[in-house]
């Protein structure tokens, strides 16, 4: 069964290098660059786009979601990954979830 990750992390070079580390480790992901609704009222908002670990080296602006499809025998691997990195989301701030696929068709 494949699982989908949801982690959102605060951007700051931590948040990139756990990135980088999950690129090593060989997972994949869509990175969407989010922003909380506050600073969406608050100030005007940006342009925002999509990009995958791939393309990392795009500028983000205040957080960034990530899309993660994976088998259900690899979550606990990414998960202590991303608990490792973040120092359990206490160096970064940010969330992770992740929910069962009911069904999944695709090459990436």
């Amino acid at each position: 069964m494949k699982k989908v990750l949801y982690l959102v992390l605060e951007n700051s070079p931590k948040a990139v290098e756990t990135l980088v580390e999950l690129k090593k480790e060989g997972f994949n992901a869509t990175v969407v660059s989010t922003e909380s609704l506050r600073h969406a009222l608050d100030e005007s908002p940006e342009d925002h786009h999509f990009f995958g670990l791939r393309h990392l080296e795009h500028e983000v602006t205040t957080s960034s979601l990530c899309l993660f499809i994976i088998d259900e025998d690899k979550l606990s691997i990414i998960t202590d990954v991303i608990k490792e990195k973040t120092n359990n989301f206490k160096d970064i701030k940010g969330f992770m979830y992740s929910q069962s696929v009911d069904n999944y068709e695709g090459s990436i």
